[in-house]
């Protein structure tokens, strides 16, 4: 069932489509990402319980919210996966680990892990605070893992009903339609922007989507067709900062296509008149280089708020939240540096 036909309802990305809220500049941004196969039901208050998680990963948790309390910086990004009998195995939990690369990349470099389901503390802790004792772990590498693209669907319903009335069914269709030995489809915990629901990020890549339904999954899985018919679908790249940045990436994916997707880049805030980074207007500068291409090139534009859009952020409370709308106002001349 489309989102259009139960517009009349109240659930939140209904009205924000109703209203035109425009997905791009909203996807997440991060350094890293651990995805964790967890047992469902996933409750509220999953991330600090004793029974659901082990300590190590409750300290983790800990230690992040104590960062961004001191420091305003959150640049990690926790999922939890549903098991899968395609992909599950008894008394073994597998763990995904996205670092972004210090360079100009396309791809968050992945390492994936199948560990007893008594290690996964130990290994999760591991990978952030104590990669030394990393070694021990390398019995339950998955090698192939590490190349395998994975579908990381939202359906939390516990979070937001719009994530399991509209993304169990894009799960479901994307995991009977397109699932194989190199794509995987999971059912992910919340990663944000239920008002964009039926909502998954493409990993390893980290591409965030929005609305998708069964014409634009097509499009994005098979990367098939005119990029411009999904522009109003693409919430950004997690290698670019949210808002400013995000969206001049997502304009030069509309003029260069697909293949923009494979284009090693990277970005950086040049100015801005606003520190919140929610109104006003940024400079930013994009480098990127075409596949197997001896230059790297750079493209200046300036950024704006060009309005926000008011709209209810979670399903069943009537508060609203003003997310603003950018636009791309100015764009320089892309200038080429070739590598010596």
């Amino acid at each position: 069932m489309s989102i259009d036909t139960l517009a009349t309802k109240a659930y939140c990305n209904c009205m924000a489509q109703n209203r035109g809220l425009d997905p791009v500049g909203h996807a997440g941004d991060f350094w890293d990402c651990i995805a964790i196969e967890l047992p469902l039901p996933w409750k509220r208050d999953m991330y600090t319980d004793e029974n659901v998680l082990p300590q190590a990963i409750r300290d983790l948790f800990a230690l992040w919210l104590k960062h961004y309390r001191e420091t305003g910086e959150y640049r990690h990004l926790a999922l939890f996966i549903a098991p899968d009998q395609a992909y599950s195995r008894q008394g073994f939990r597998r763990v995904m680990f996205y670092a972004r690369p210090s360079t100009l990349f396309a791809k968050f470099e992945k390492v994936e892990y199948l560990v007893p389901t008594d290690q996964l503390g130990v290994l999760a802790w591991s990978l952030y605070q104590d990669r030394a004792a990393l070694s021990r772990f390398e019995q339950y590498r998955v090698g192939e893992g590490d190349h395998t693209r994975d579908l990381l669907v939202c359906t939390h319903g516990t979070v937001d009903a719009a994530c399991a009335k509209f993304g169990y069914p894009l799960y479901k269709h994307l995991h009977d339609t397109y699932a194989g030995d190199h794509l995987r489809v999971w059912r992910v915990s919340h990663f944000g922007g239920h008002v964009f629901a039926p909502t998954f990020i493409d990993m390893p890549t980290g591409h965030y989507w929005a609305y998708v339904e069964k014409e634009q999954a097509a499009q994005i899985v098979q990367r098939t067709g005119d990029v411009k018919s999904l522009r109003g679908h693409y919430r950004g790249w997690a290698g670019m900062d949210a808002g400013f940045l995000q969206t001049a990436e997502c304009a030069l994916w509309q003029q260069h296509g697909w293949d923009w997707f494979d284009f090693p880049k990277c970005g950086e805030v040049l100015a801005k008149d606003s520190e919140s980074g929610s109104s006003g207007w940024a400079d930013v500068r994009v480098r990127w280089s075409p596949i197997g291409a001896s230059f790297e090139s750079t493209t200046d534009m300036r950024v704006e708020v060009s309005s926000t859009i008011d709209t209810p952020h979670t399903t069943g409370n009537a508060d609203t939240y003003p997310y603003p709308q950018y636009r791309v106002i100015a764009r320089e001349k892309v200038q080429h540096r070739k590598y010596t």
